[in-house]
């Protein structure tokens, strides 16, 4: 699905996205089965949101004490792309990520874990 890049100017909160019941089921489970608590199940549920919400889109976020926060989506320009990061950094972020998220249902990929032994 193509979309419009766009810079938000607001940032969306992504623990504040919806999941379809099943989708929060499956994180449940992931998170149970694993036993994660507090910090661990925070990733894995924005890992989730992530999937759901924004696979197959290259997003620009920041990571901080709200956890993950978009400012774009599907930026194509370098130069843009650029410009956000400094204006983010100036802005007093530190951690600014440039991510793709992949589906959920794709059997090429793994979920990330918060403990790669596990």
């Amino acid at each position: 699905m193509a979309t419009i890049p766009t810079t938000l100017s607001e940032p969306i909160l992504v623990a504040n996205l919806p999941l379809p019941q099943d989708v929060a089921a499956e994180a449940e489970e992931h998170c149970r089965f694993h036993g994660y608590t507090g910090s661990e199940r925070v990733f894995i549920e924005e890992d989730f949101k992530l999937s759901h919400h924004y696979a197959g889109h290259f997003v620009v976020a920041t990571a901080g004490p709200r956890g993950l926060e978009i400012h774009a989506i599907d930026l194509e320009d370098p130069d843009e792309n650029y410009e956000l990061r400094e204006r983010l950094r100036a802005q007093g972020y530190r951690s600014i990520l440039c991510l793709f998220p992949t589906p959920r249902d794709d059997p090429g990929v793994r979920l990330l874990t918060a403990n790669p032994e596990s």
